[in-house]
């Protein structure tokens, strides 16, 4: 079952978003909060798989609160669902460490398929959006990784742990370790996610 927090201001989109997730045999909304400042404190005591986090909400923007969950290594996945397809938050939502960025106007579908990925490991940006990624930065993606590199760090994005990847690859997990701490080094990145995004935005100039 997979556990979810619904966090919006707007009372008819939480209900909405309730029955739509209920909807799946296997999804779950084990509570709703109106702010950041309830989000926070009800995902640290009830500790959710997945929390839907609109943005822009009172006593705590969803991002502060995302960020104080991932600063205490919350194992809980955050999806921001919003209005917003502003780069800025774009940006700030993948620096924080968030796995999915949804806008409110994706269908119903989409939202599903997002939980879904995210719950699995990976990472889910709104196809829409994927424009608005590519174009924050302007990397030279190769950064001098090695065709070893590249093949783990796409299996990084599609959510596989070190465990996984060595099984896939045929390698130690010691060896997966160190090709993965070599590659965050590279691309000057801290964690999965922004290996992921970076790839996610650099796919097309490798």
């Amino acid at each position: 079952m997979i556990n979810i927090l619904i966090a919006d201001d707007h009372a008819l989109i939480r209900q909405g978003l309730k029955k739509l997730i209920e909807m799946e045999k296997d999804m779950k909304v084990v509570a709703e909060v109106s702010n950041g400042e309830e989000a926070y404190k009800i995902a640290r005591e009830l500790m959710p798989d997945i929390i839907l986090m609109d943005i822009n909400m009172p006593r705590s923007n969803g991002i502060k609160a995302a960020k104080m969950l991932k600063e205490e290594n919350s194992n809980t996945k955050i999806i921001f669902l919003t209005i917003y397809d502003d780069r800025e938050y774009l940006i700030e939502a993948f620096k924080i460490g968030v796995e999915g960025y949804v806008l409110k106007d994706a269908d119903s579908d989409e939202l599903i398929k997002a939980i879904r990925i995210v719950k699995n490991g990976g990472i889910y940006i709104q196809p829409s959006l994927l424009n608005v990624i590519k174009n924050v930065e302007k990397n030279d993606f190769k950064k001098d990784l090695t065709k070893r590199e590249f093949e783990i760090l796409s299996l990084i994005a599609k959510g596989y742990t070190n465990k996984d990847i060595a099984e896939n690859l045929y390698l130690s997990e010691k060896t997966v370790k160190n090709h993965v701490y070599n590659i965050f080094k590279k691309l000057d990145v801290k964690d999965r996610t922004q290996a992921a995004i970076y790839l996610i935005k650099n796919r097309n100039t490798y």
